[in-house]
């Protein structure tokens, strides 16, 4: 399946995350630090695999060095281990935790620009092959990383008009059948290719 390589990669974080936190439990300081020597390994795994093979993140193929870079675990862990650190932050401090105004204007003006580099950092964009595996290896994170301060002030009372639009009720039977589109969307995309007269150009022009 085309999907089945993060499939199991889901299966190996679930299970690594499950190990953390019952050491967690009472070995606080022991869970920390292999929730972070997880994560900068992760980091410096893909940085040299992608420095190596000369690896450029390219808008216009993003699936180059699949086998090697996209559908591996140590490229994807970092985020969960972030979303799971999230988690944990939240349930020890019962969603209460109190910033001052200017951290959290600081915060938020941090996240959407990290959000909106992403997206469109890359646009015509001639990356160093240093620079290049740098963002091979830590893009992923610096998402979710954004992802989680949202996650975070929605949770706390720092969601202000964000919060109200994620909370909608019109949203919430898109919310629920996020992971079944998941798993469906590569039978349609393949359905809709295999079906086509004519090849499917995408563009910037």
């Amino acid at each position: 399946m085309l999907w089945s390589w993060y499939l199991a990669n889901d299966t190996q974080f679930y299970i690594i995350g499950a190990i953390i936190l019952i050491i967690g439990v009472r070995h606080f300081k022991l869970s920390a630090f292999t929730t972070l020597f997880f994560l900068v390994s992760s980091w410096i795994t893909t940085a040299v695999i992608a420095f190596t093979n000369n690896h450029r993140p390219d808008t216009d193929d993003p699936l180059a060095l699949f086998d090697k870079i996209y559908d591996k675990p140590w490229t994807r862990l970092g985020p969960y281990l972030i979303g799971m650190s999230v988690g944990w932050i939240l349930f020890r401090t019962n969603c209460k935790i109190r910033l001052p105004r200017l951290t959290v204007a600081t915060l938020w003006v941090l996240a959407m620009l990290n959000l909106f580099v992403l997206v469109f950092g890359l646009y015509r964009a001639e990356l160093s092959q240093f620079m290049a595996a740098a963002y091979s290896s830590l893009s992923h994170s610096a998402w979710a990383l954004s992802l989680a301060w949202i996650t975070i002030a929605c949770s706390t009372g720092y969601g202000g008009y964000i919060n109200t639009l994620l909370s909608a009720p019109c949203l919430y039977p898109f919310s629920r059948v996020t992971y079944c589109a998941f798993l469906v969307h590569p039978i349609v995309i393949r359905s809709m290719a295999l079906n086509t007269d004519a090849p499917l150009h995408l563009g910037g022009d």
